[in-house]
């Protein structure tokens, strides 16, 4: 999407008819990097293009091998709610529950021209965004972060070994913040 349709698109009139003609539609700028987990000091990286300066979102999935591992999964968690924007420490024991274990990774992006960094940071993620589709799929938003228009480097990190993922796919992927 160049930035000129990005603009329209999100023009009362005419973005409401482009959007109807999937003429909005931004597709991923990473699409489901494999990103091993299950490993301390795993690397995920990959060259992309930011169209436009937005906010992204980094997400992380996991395809589980059956509905009844995605059932008894622990990791990615079950739900969502006004917990999972706070630090795991200050969540009491009973409100745990289904909000899976926290997965701290580093993201780091690089301008690909001159190597300045546009983003060093460590996330720690929780909490399940969406499941379904193909595989027993779960994900699980891990960051969200402001891009200037430009061509960048991501690098995606694992800080702990993730226990409890026997057999299940982890990949990561960069998408528009927004719907649009």
């Amino acid at each position: 999407m160049d930035p000129l349709t990005y603009s329209l698109c999100h023009k009362p009139v005419i973005g409401l008819f482009m959007f109807a003609a999937s003429a909005c539609a931004f597709p991923p700028l990473v699409q489901e990097l494999p990103f091993a987990l299950q490993q301390a000091g795993a690397l995920a990286s990959r060259e992309f293009e930011a169209p436009v300066g937005k906010p992204y979102s980094l997400d992380l999935h996991f395809r589980f091998p059956s509905a009844a591992a995605s059932l008894a999964d622990e990791v990615v968690g079950s739900r969502h709610d006004e917990s999972c924007g706070r630090a795991y420490q200050t969540i009491s024991l009973a409100q745990r529950s289904g909000l899976g274990r926290p997965i701290p990774i580093h993201v780091l992006v690089r301008e690909q021209e001159t190597g300045a960094v546009a983003l060093d940071k460590v996330f720690d993620t929780l909490c399940i965004t969406s499941h379904g589709g193909p595989g027993f799929r779960k994900t699980r938003t891990a960051a969200r972060f402001e891009l200037a228009r430009g061509k960048y480097i991501l690098e995606v990190r694992s800080l702990e070994s993730q226990s409890g993922l026997d057999g299940v796919q982890t990949s990561v992927s960069l998408v528009s913040g927004d719907r649009k």
